[in-house]
């Protein structure tokens, strides 16, 4: 392409368009889904109390015999405790300076550092969610959804004296992802006829979501007239849980794709790790968060950027420490804080399929 000389060069503005395109980031499903309705953190922990075993003292009789007056100890408590995440956001002076000089600051600068530390931070959040919960980190899914291979605890009671502490985790034998597999792993971690105690939603991998799919590629045909004209199902933060709806009836909503299985949404989201479909019970997954007078509630939101986080919105669940002048530099240092703990009250409901990297119509 021909270069134009110097001497129109030096003597025309250039335009520069008034956003700035995402070229690094995908979905971020889980973090919508788990921070669309958080809840308020109080005390030094939180505590879930639990029942552990049925009594043993009850038994049939006859006549006048006598009942048993022992007591039974059959409670415990799983504990979580305050974890917390920071982004800082760091404007230096001499740039606000200049950026904001005259009325050709097409993007300003504070706008542009908010808006990367929020997808940041709420990209980070994302893969902690999925995570083992190590150190620092808020528990995520790798301790949540696990059968003691990860954390023989979790909550602070141990998994192998209590079974009703683990998640049910079944490998994909022959690699391979099949509709008897997935049923049986629903199966697996609900009680028969009791819908709150049933998975209300199935998060995977692109990947994956692409094999089950296939599965369903004689129903998708079936259907085509009807997906043509609709679209797939779709899911977003706000979609009560065990539901999706139609892509017309999201009347503006944004949202992503779903499949669905058993009548419950089977959704792709890229934090997902390698080869996993996760069997989840929302009704027993919450995020605690603890909010502080000192930190003020912004929106999560981007202004300026375009990308994922336009159409999958993000709850406003951030806080942000205001800007600060530091007393021996030029700039002011803020920083994005949320604080709390991802807490599953009955892993016992979530289960996940492992080692998946196909798809199979047999058993």
């Amino acid at each position: 392409m021909a270069q134009f000389s110097q001497r129109v060069t030096d003597i025309t503005y250039n335009e520069i368009l008034p956003t700035i395109v995402d070229f690094v980031n995908n979905s971020n499903i889980l973090t919508a889904r788990v921070m669309s309705n958080v809840k308020n953190w109080r005390g030094t922990y939180i505590s879930q109390p639990i029942r552990i075993g049925n009594s043993t003292t009850g038994g049939s009789f006859d006549g006048l015999d006598t009942f048993s007056t022992e007591t039974t100890n059959n409670t415990r408590s799983l504990k979580w405790y305050v974890k917390a995440y920071e982004q800082s956001v760091v404007v230096p002076g001499i740039e606000k300076a200049v950026n904001g000089t005259g009325d050709k600051a097409v993007i300003k600068l504070v706008t542009d550092r908010l808006d990367e530390a929020k997808i940041s931070l709420t990209q980070a959040i994302g893969d902690l969610l999925y995570g083992n919960g190590v150190g620092k980190d808020f528990d995520g899914l790798g301790i949540i959804v696990d059968d003691g291979t990860v954390s023989a605890t979790y909550g602070g009671l141990s998994r192998s004296d209590i079974p009703g502490n683990k998640a049910d985790v079944t490998a994909a034998g022959s690699g391979n992802i099949t509709l008897a597999l997935v049923a049986a792993e629903m199966t697996a971690v609900s009680a028969a006829g009791a819908g709150k105690e049933a998975p209300t939603i199935a998060l995977t991998t692109p990947e994956v979501w692409d094999f089950f799919e296939s599965l369903l590629t004689a129903t998708v045909q079936a259907k085509y007239d009807t997906i043509n004209a609709r679209g797939y199902n779709r899911v977003s933060g706000k979609t009560p849980m065990g539901t999706s709806v139609p892509e017309s009836e999201l009347h503006g909503l944004a949202g992503f794709n779903a499949l669905s299985f058993r009548g419950r949404p089977i959704v792709a989201d890229d934090k997902c790790p390698s080869g996993l479909f996760f069997w989840l019970n929302e009704n027993y997954l919450d995020f605690y968060r603890l909010t502080s007078d000192d930190l003020r509630q912004v929106s999560s939101t981007p202004e300026k950027t375009e990308g994922v986080d336009e159409e999958i919105k993000q709850p406003s669940f951030l806080q942000l420490k205001d800007f600060m002048s530091p007393i021996n530099q030029f700039g002011e240092i803020g920083a994005l804080i949320v604080m709390g703990n991802f807490i599953c009250r009955a892993p016992r409901r979530q289960g996940k399929l492992t080692g998946i990297t196909g798809a199979s119509y047999s058993a």
